[in-house]
């Protein structure tokens, strides 16, 4: 008998919708704080109110929606939130780096040197969003090389806060000058096999972006006040 190719079976309206509606957030096609329906949603995706019910619990588990009464509003990170996340990453992100260094296969080494060189390219023709999208890349291939499930759970609940608040909050703010090199020294000491170094790389790294959003917080503070 021929062979039938098996059946597959398409993901549920739910899940699909909450994949949709996600990609539309961290895409800033919501803008922070805009209130969303169900009813609005279920006519932009054309489907029933009822795998959007499901889809809108499921992204504000993930932070990107929140709950204001019967009401549903489109997360809107002041730059404490930010800070947070951040200090999350600072404690995370560099024992990934260390884990990565030893434990990163060949395949992923060569991923990664290739991700430095599409970002470099980016720059250098300005093309901000391909720009975010290899910085997370970046971070991300780092964080799944580590070997370490729980750290890579941890890192994935705030995975899509931190893409949404790079496309949303901190689009207009970066440090190309130096964020670069940063991830070149992070690389090379990963690509080397040294954890220690690239522990201690990517630990700099994340207290730099911390660094700046504590300046821009100052800055926007001072602005108010005037």
């Amino acid at each position: 008998m021929k062979p039938i190719s098996p059946i597959v079976k398409s993901e549920p309206f739910h899940i699909q919708a909450y994949k949709h509606i996600q990609n539309h957030l961290l895409e800033n096609e919501f803008s922070p704080g805009e209130r969303l329906t169900e009813s609005g949603l279920a006519n932009m995706l054309g489907v029933s109110r009822g795998p959007i019910r499901e889809a809108i619990r499921m992204l504000i588990h993930d932070g990107l929606l929140v709950q204001k009464g019967v009401h549903i509003y489109v997360f809107d990170p002041t730059f404490d939130d930010v800070v947070d996340v951040y200090l999350c990453k600072e404690r995370l992100e560099p024992l990934g780096a260390k884990l990565s260094a030893q434990n990163m296969s060949q395949a992923d080494n060569e991923a990664l040197m290739d991700i430095i060189n599409r970002t470099k390219t980016a720059l250098a023709n300005n093309e901000k969003r391909e720009v975010v999208k290899y910085n997370t890349a970046f971070h991300d291939l780092i964080v799944q090389s580590s070997g370490n499930k729980q750290l890579i759970q941890f890192m994935n609940l705030i995975h899509a806060k931190n893409m949404y608040m790079r496309n949303n909050v901190l689009s207009n703010y970066s440090r190309r000058d130096s964020f670069f090199d940063e991830h070149v020294r992070i690389a090379d000491a990963i690509v080397n096999g040294d954890g220690d170094l690239a522990e201690l790389e990517m630990k700099q790294h994340v207290q730099n972006d911390i660094n700046m959003l504590d300046t821009i917080f100052k800055s926007n503070q001072k602005d108010d006040s005037i």
